[in-house]
């Protein structure tokens, strides 16, 4: 049943997103449910997955690079600000920068293209481990490329994927750990609404575009200042 656009499945992200960082962010006082924080492992995925078909329907891969790395830069500045160290453009530039390189492999003919193309992608998967996606990140953006058409092996090898750091768990505590102490794992449930994408676009504008991108800073930094006010 494909019944979300790229649009909808945003705007579940943000959500996702939004409900994650209230959780993490907020003092305590405001009695924020873990619960937020379990839909919050569903953003990344979607949004990953997004950026991958992005990859493959935008007009123009540059001008789509540079607005993403032109976010990251900006968070740079918001972090040097308001101290928030959370800057997903980083990543996504990352994810973009690796996906460059493998079609670079792939497409050219000659050895310098295609060693160029391994060096690249190779450089921005290493990169992309140390920002905020971490290998969670990398692996979901090669999960979403390589079996983009194969709905099945997607599925498959993204629960594996999701699921791999629940077995370093497995004990006495299990159930703490896997709900209390390390629920990463929950990741797992953005298959689903990724699994009903219908490839269209959906509702889009020059506002809803740049919504988007704006809507990350800012709201991470309206969360902080409520934060640091509420103290």
């Amino acid at each position: 049943m494909n019944i979300f656009s790229s649009f909808t499945l945003k705007i579940m992200a943000l959500i996702f997103m939004t409900m994650d960082h209230m959780y993490s962010i907020l003092p305590k006082e405001f009695n924020i449910p873990i619960w937020f924080g379990y839909f919050g492992k569903l953003a990344a995925p979607i949004f990953f997955y997004l950026v991958v078909e992005g990859f493959f329907h935008t007009r123009s891969r540059k001008n789509y690079i540079s607005r993403v790395f032109l976010m990251g830069l900006l968070m740079i500045v918001v972090d040097i600000i308001f101290k928030i160290h959370n800057n997903i453009f980083l990543s996504i530039g990352c994810v973009l920068l690796t996906l460059t390189g493998i079609d670079m492999f792939k497409s050219s003919k000659e050895s310098f293209g295609k060693l160029k193309g391994i060096l690249i992608t190779f450089l921005f998967i290493i990169l992309g481990i140390f920002t905020e996606a971490s290998i969670y990140g990398v692996g979901m953006i090669l999960i979403f490329y390589f079996f983009r058409n194969n709905k099945k092996i997607m599925l498959i090898s993204y629960t594996l994927l999701s699921l791999f750091g629940i077995f370093s768990m497995i004990g006495p505590n299990f159930l703490e750990a896997i709900m209390l102490w390390d629920y990463q794992w929950m990741m797992v449930f953005a298959i689903i609404p990724i699994l009903m994408y219908n490839g269209q676009l959906g509702f889009s504008d020059k506002f809803v575009k740049w919504m988007f991108y704006w809507f990350y800073p800012i709201h991470l930094i309206v969360l902080n200042l409520i934060s640091i006010f509420y103290k």
